[in-house]
């Protein structure tokens, strides 16, 4: 009686390591697409504010000179860091490598990111006063 109690609660802890092992590739499967997706928003909505400022000039609302210049660079810096982090995200998952294993550099990356986005926006409000 003893034995095919702790036989089924062998069984029960296989199933149960089973079921998280599947839900921890799950999850990471979700992260991965998560991060990459967040950064594709990044870029774009960097492109699109780049887009408007462009139009803003052609409206002669902005006068393109020093204080267009660096919000356009950090709007670039913000492009090329989401970018090199959608790069790194491929290359390690092609390596190989799992999200959990690169999510520092990657946070880095993606705090590079919206820093540049957020600091762009700020001197082209800044620009406007």
């Amino acid at each position: 009686m003893e034995e095919s109690v702790q036989v089924k609660n062998n069984e029960d802890s296989i199933k149960k390591s089973r079921s998280v092992e599947k839900n921890k590739i799950q999850n990471e499967t979700i992260t991965t697409e998560l991060h990459f997706e967040l950064l594709k928003q990044y870029a774009w909505l960097s492109s699109a504010i780049i887009g408007a400022v462009v139009i803003l000039i052609q409206l002669k609302v902005l006068t393109f000179g020093s204080k267009v210049y660096i919000p356009l660079g950090c709007f670039c810096f913000s492009i090329l860091n989401s970018l090199i982090a959608q790069d790194y995200i491929v290359e390690s998952l092609t390596k190989g490598k799992t999200i959990y294993d690169i999510s520092k550099k990657v946070y880095i990356l993606r705090n590079f990111s919206i820093f540049g986005l957020g600091l762009g926006v700020g001197l082209l409000a800044n620009s406007f006063i």
